[in-house]
């Protein structure tokens, strides 16, 4: 007999919600654990073919609590040719890998994508509506993954807090599902839907929604507080001697305002790179270097200020005292406003044939971005940078931009600045050249300049076109930026065709490009004009080849007028296994000497060859050797000639810790050092690390080699979620 318990019992439970059953995160993608998740599947090879069938199946669950994203993937794959070795965060896009992109509004803005390789180390990126990836870009989510007779399985565990969204009682999400594998050598890239290739966006063009209801975004609060200490040496003619220790403290937080807007801070921040900068050939080049931010406090909103005009630059912001950043992601609109009072800013020249760089001295930095944003990646936008010196002086630049998508197949796009500069009297700057009306050193003049890009393409399956104007005037510069000429007017056009074989055939893709540019001054004098064609080909074996040629029809440097100058280019990667990645890239033809006393056209030969062997799952060691040199045409004498020799060991104990040895040598400064360093990054902003710096070079002009200098360090720095 059923007693009245029961009876009530059975009634409510057809008033309450079933309370939803989460699987069990532990990395096994158990189909009875996921039964309540929707299934979506990866089917579609989209390189190197172009939408046909798959060479595995995989097979994507996808839940989620109040709070969490949970994904599962079941990648199916022939296990004894998997790639799959421990590697540090951001390292596993050379395995097998999946990855899974969310993108929150629906206009093609940007599209959040994380994953993890089959040992279940990390990967994170930022798609961008321009169609460019921000692999710098990082979020802390939770990764696992097994692997299995037949597959390997991952399982992500994606907070909501970490995406920003409008919140609202049911959202509907787009989403995306990506799976990187090899078969019979042959990487193969695949999606959940064929892609289209008449269309830019690729954020845009997803099928798939996720609907979500009554979901919880926790307001993030993290401190990050360091400390870091060192003690380095230099020695002389009389010896070797280190100095005093130093030691620094510092911190730096975040904390949401609401669910698209957040407030970051930092306090006497360190910014030194744990990764250095690989050194550059410099021989033969006179214009400054531009490198890649990897700077953690820079990690969100980098896709909100990215400019054709490189109007920000975020290295310029050097040594900071204080700075605080706010983003807002708002429906329609977002805004990104960095300030901070540097205490010592780089200070950076344009000119028509060189530029000039000096280290500047405290000042206060401002940068603010609003975008509008509409459907398919198309926005409108402002940008203001403000730079003004403790001592005197400033810089600004003004502008708006726009990009535009229309018939699905063609991207038009304008961007224009102004810059407003009143120098510091300073000596930062060494050189006493002119540009334009006014000279490079630093006497309180007063300039003002303006930038213009404007541009329009066409894409398509098998043909892709475009055209792009670009000027900078003669006084035109960027304090917060990164423009190295200007007093030029350029014209670039080019004209691309894709091929796609069949799965069988020994050629996979072949790309084949022509190309023209043509560059005046603004005295109407022809700098630059060029004819370029390219061939692109990727082979069975994973085998690719890129065969250059450039016809430059003049040059002209300093009054000197190069002509009828050739150039021939040639790149071969071969990655058949998981045990090594071989490349070599050569370039030999003719190339101006830019000697401002003696300018000439020399013979050019360059030749550099990149290899990583993967000796076991935990070591990988990477080799390198770049050689360069410039031979007058006349007699065959070396205006110059050198190499850089670099070699890396890699000895990973898990997917945080890790020990690196760097060793490189310098020919054209005589000089080598070497790096060891250990490391603990147990997610993209906790990070512990000890090691060094000892740095040799060459004694008189002799082959000994003495101790030049000697750094030993330490940083610890670990985040704290509130």
């Amino acid at each position: 007999m059923r007693t009245p318990t029961f009876i009530l019992f059975t009634f409510l439970s057809f008033l309450l919600p079933a309370q939803q059953i989460l699987p069990t995160f532990d990395g096994v993608v158990s189909p009875q654990e996921w039964k309540e998740a929707e299934k979506f599947s990866i089917k579609y090879e989209i390189d190197p073919g172009n939408n046909i069938p798959s060479p595995h199946l995989t097979d994507v669950f996808i839940t989620y609590s109040k709070t969490d994203l949970y994904v599962g993937f079941i990648a199916y794959a022939d296990m004894e040719n998997l790639r799959s070795s421990i590697r540090n965060r951001d390292e596993g896009y050379q395995d097998d890998n999946v990855l899974i992109g969310i993108e929150t509004y629906g206009d093609g803005r940007f599209m959040v994508s994380a994953g993890a390789n089959p040992e279940g180390n990390q990967l994170d990126l930022k798609l961008l509506s321009t169609g460019n990836d921000d692999v710098s870009y990082n979020i802390n989510f939770e990764s696992k993954a097994s692997k299995h007779e037949d597959s390997y399985h991952v399982e992500l565990k994606i907070p909501f807090s970490v995406l920003q969204f409008k919140n609202a009682p049911e959202m509907t999400w787009k989403i995306l599902l990506f799976r990187s594998t090899y078969t019979d050598s042959n990487r193969s890239g695949n999606l959940n839907f064929p892609i289209d290739l008449n269309n830019p966006c690729l954020p845009c063009q997803t099928p798939t929604s996720l609907t979500l209801k009554n979901i919880e975004s926790k307001n993030r609060v993290s401190l990050l507080p360091y400390v870091y200490g060192g003690l380095s040496g230099e020695g002389d003619s009389n010896g070797f001697a280190y100095g005093k220790p130093q030691g620094t403290v510092g911190l730096s937080g975040l904390f949401d305002l609401n669910n698209t807007t957040s407030l970051e801070y930092a306090i006497n921040p360190d910014f030194s790179q744990v990764e250095a900068d690989v050194s550059r050939i410099t021989a033969n080049n006179t214009f400054a270097i531009f490198f890649q931010e990897r700077r953690p406090y820079f990690n969100e909103g980098n896709d909100i200020i990215e400019t054709e005009l490189n109007t920000v630059y975020t290295r310029s912001v050097n040594k900071p005292l204080l700075s605080t950043k706010l983003i807002s992601q708002g429906e329609n609109q977002r805004f990104y406003w960095l300030t901070a009072f540097d205490e010592a800013s780089p200070y950076l020249l344009a000119g028509e044939n060189r530029s000039y760089f000096g280290e500047g001295k405290a000042a206060f930095s401002n940068i603010f971005r609003y975008q509008r944003n509409y459907e398919h990646g198309s926005n409108l936008g402002f940008l203001t940078t403000n730079r003004i010196f403790r001592d005197g002086g400033y810089g600004h630049t003004l502008g708006i931009d726009g990009l535009l998508r229309f018939k699905k197949s063609y991207t038009a796009s304008f961007e224009y600045n102004r810059s407003i500069i009143l120098e510091p009297q300073a000596d930062w700057i060494e050189e006493n050249d002119r540009i334009g009306d006014f000279s490079t050193t630093l006497d309180g003049e007063k300039l003002n300049g303006n930038a213009l890009n404007v541009s329009l393409s066409r894409n398509t399956k098998n043909w892709n076109t475009g055209i792009n104007y670009q000027q900078f005037s003669p006084h035109y510069q960027t304090p917060l930026g990164f423009v190295t000429q200007n007093s030029i007017r350029t014209l670039n056009a080019y004209q691309n065709y894709q091929h796609f074989f069949n799965k069988e055939d020994f050629f996979k893709q072949l790309n084949i490009e022509i190309e023209s540019e043509l560059t005046y001054n603004y005295n109407n004098l022809r700098k630059y004009l060029s004819f370029d064609a390219y061939t692109y080909v990727q082979l069975d074996n994973n085998i690719r080849s890129q065969i250059s040629y450039s016809h430059i029809v003049n040059e002209e440097y300093e009054g000197f007028n190069a002509e009828g100058m050739d150039v021939f280019e040639m790149f071969v990667g071969y990655n058949p296994t998981e045990a090594f990645r071989l490349s070599v890239f050569t370039s030999i033809g003719e190339s101006i000497r830019y000697d401002e006393e003696n300018p000439a056209v020399g013979n050019n030969f360059f030749i550099g060859t990149f290899n990583s062997f993967q000796m076991t799952p935990k070591i990988r060691f990477s080799p390198s050797v770049r050689y360069s040199q410039l031979k007058n045409k006349m007699d065959n004498s070396l205006y110059f000639s050198g190499f850089i020799a670099r070699s890396v060991l890699n000895f990973q104990f898990n997917d945080a810790l890790s020990f690196r040895l760097v060793g490189e040598f310098n020919d054209f400064d005589k000089n080598f050092f070497y790096q060891p360093l250990l490391k603990w990054n147990p997610n993209p902003f906790t990070i512990f690390y000890i090691g060094g710096t000892n740095g040799y070079s060459q004694i008189n002009t002799n082959n000994r080699y003495g101790i030049e200098n000697s750094q030993l360090y330490f940083k610890f720095q670990y985040q704290f979620d509130l």
